[in-house]
Formats: C-alpha cells, structure tokens, sequence
C-alpha cells in the first residue's frame, strides 16, 4: 500500500511528459502560448466513448441530494488534505509561475487600446449578455497614493449572471470565494495591457468518477456564464463596440 503515492506520481508525470511536448507546439506570434483563444467551447470536453474507471470513486457517493446551500463539512481533515496536496505536487513539473498561469484565462489586448477604451468595451459587451456589472475597484491607484511611486496600472472589474450565481450558491456555498466572477486588466512590464479571469470551466469535472454530478441545467448555466466571460474578455481585448 506505501508504493501507491509513488506509482501514482509516476503515472501523472508520464502523462505529463508525454502531453507536454504537444502543447508546446501552440505557439503564437507573441513567441508563447497562444493566449487569444482561452476557452473551448461548449462542445469540447469528455468523448463519447470515455468511462470513469468502471464507476469506481475515493468519495462516497449520497444517496439523496443534499439541501439547498448547505455548507459541506468532514471531506478530510486537515493533515490529510495537506498530504493530498503535497503528493500532487511531487508529481507536477510545473514552477509556481506556471502553475498559476494555467489557472488563468487571459488575452492581450490589441496595440493602441487605452485602459479605458478596454473598460468600455467589456461593460459594453457584458450589458449586452445579461452579465450586471456588480465592483470595480482600482488598486494601483491606491499603491500610488499609499507609496508615492508611479505602479503599473491594474483594475478589476466583477460581473455576475445573478440567477446563475444563486443557483451555484444553492449547490455548493463554498463557491462564494469564486464570485462574483472578476476580470483584471493589467499593465505589464512592456506597458502591454492584459485581461485575465480565472479559468473556471465545469467541463473539466466530466472526468471525475464520483457518481455526484451537478444536474445538466445547472452546468449548462455555468458553461454559458464561462462563454460570456470569454466574449466580454474578447471585446475588451479587440476594442470592440
């Protein structure tokens, strides 16, 4: 029983090995990752003939939906779940610069767009979709004003599918630190301006063998709110009016 970590980090890192090699051909102008395509789409995802692992799951499955927005409680304590996270870990390659990165949607925006006519564009585009813009705050400005040095400018901006978000909340409370969902626009160290969003896609949980799946309304929801944050990114990126 003691080899299974083991085998099971060496597994993870073959597969990334093999992987890797094919990503890296997607490279862009830039010179990097292609970062103005962020989202699959809707129809990407599991294939057809994929089967979770003959239904096989670590977590016991419940008998009975739970009830609306409750919170989940006794997953694993809290040494089990740092021994978890430090296995994952020992099997990823990745440095922490890269780790985040790919935790992250983003999009540079086209030469000769001012901040502004970035933020016009995505509120623009989010009325546009139903999306209620519902924060904006702007921290650079407060870095200045806190440290009397000129800062790179940063902004970010939340905008929310508000029935789409209570519905999340009913299904699963802790979700609240993801949203309202948030945007950033930032200024680089070449004075390129980027948007970023994190990259939250609930098509990535079609793999996972637990029985518990959200209900198919519920994740058509969350890929439509997902496509709307990729169109307001688009727009805002582009310029678009």
């Amino acid at each position: 029983m003691k080899r299974l970590p083991k085998i099971f980090a060496a597994a993870i890192s073959a597969l990334m090995f093999v992987t890797t090699p094919m990503v890296a051909q997607d490279d862009d102008e830039f010179g990097g990752f292609d970062n103005s395509v962020t989202y699959a789409g809707a129809d990407a995802g599991v294939g057809t003939n994929w089967v979770p692992n003959g239904g096989y799951s670590l977590t016991i499955p419940y008998l009975t939906p739970p009830d609306p927005n409750t919170v989940v409680e006794g997953v694993m304590s809290a040494n089990a779940k740092l021994i978890m996270m430090q296995g994952m870990m020992a099997a990823n390659p990745m440095s922490l610069r890269q780790a985040i990165s790919i935790m992250v949607a983003k999009k540079r925006v086209a030469d000769g767009l001012s901040l502004e006519e970035v933020i016009e564009s995505m509120d623009l585009r989010a009325n546009l979709l139903n999306m209620k813009k519902v924060g904006h705050s702007t921290p650079w400005k407060v870095i200045e004003a806190t440290t009397g040095e000129p800062s790179p400018k940063l902004e970010m901006i939340s905008y929310c599918d508000i029935p789409t978000m209570r519905d999340i909340l009913n299904y699963v409370p802790e979700f609240s630190v993801f949203v309202p969902c948030r945007i950033s626009i930032l200024e680089d160290a070449n004075g390129d301006l980027w948007i970023m969003t994190l990259d939250w896609d609930v098509r990535y949980l079609d793999t996972s063998p637990n029985p518990n799946k959200i209900s198919t309304e519920l994740r058509e929801k969350a890929i439509m709110v997902r496509e709307n944050l990729e169109s307001i990114m688009e727009a805002g990126a582009n310029g678009d009016l």
